[in-house]
């Protein structure tokens, strides 16, 4: 009963992170081309998006610790404490508490380690086939995608090409996943 309120609940969580990937992305945008108050709506949406990975994390944990107890537990710990790691750090700059300069490094290390643990989740299940094979190549793309953002972002900053390159795979590869991952969580043809 607690494994089917479990997959709800991240089968929500994954919908709302594919919308908000969008969304974040579009404010990111009317935030280099207009400015405010676009860069602050986007934090707000980081901090949200963070917060509904920690659901989908512990359901790709639950699904590949049978196989995979030791991975599978680091890759859950590592990935959740950098998304809310990112969480305070999105939280401290929208309360100015601290400077997006301050802020930079963190979050998109944070959201690489995500993207690190869709491609290692992703992995499992390809050798567990746990889920489809359409869905794991999606999965892989997507944290790849996540990861190249923040390659180029720490190499060159925004302008580097594998930013966008990777922001661009992430955000048309990740929130297909995610609803493709939420129909198996809901219907519930995915239990662990």
């Amino acid at each position: 009963m607690l494994n089917m309120a479990l997959f709800r609940c991240a089968g929500w969580s994954a919908i709302a992170s594919g919308i908000l990937t969008i969304l974040g992305l579009a404010t990111l945008i009317l935030f280099f081309s207009r400015g405010q108050p676009w860069g602050t709506i986007n934090d707000i949406i980081s901090v949200i998006l963070a917060l509904s990975m920690l659901p989908v994390l512990l359901v790709l944990y639950s699904l590949h610790q049978p196989d995979a107890p030791g991975v599978s537990l680091a890759t859950l710990v590592v990935s959740s404490l950098a998304m809310l790691v990112a969480v305070l750090f999105q939280i401290g700059l929208i309360f100015k508490v601290i400077t997006f300069a301050q802020t930079s490094i963190v979050v998109s290390a944070a959201f690489g380690l995500l993207g690190i643990a869709l491609m290692v989740f992703s992995y499992r299940a390809y050798a567990s086939g746990t889920l489809p094979q359409g869905l794991v190549v999606l999965g892989i793309v997507a944290g790849a995608g996540y990861v190249l953002t923040i390659a180029g972002f720490l190499l060159g900053g925004e302008q580097h090409p594998l930013t966008g390159l990777g922001g661009l795979t992430a955000v048309i590869s990740y929130p297909i996943w995610a609803v493709w991952f939420s129909r198996l969580l809901l219907s519930g043809s995915v239990l662990a």
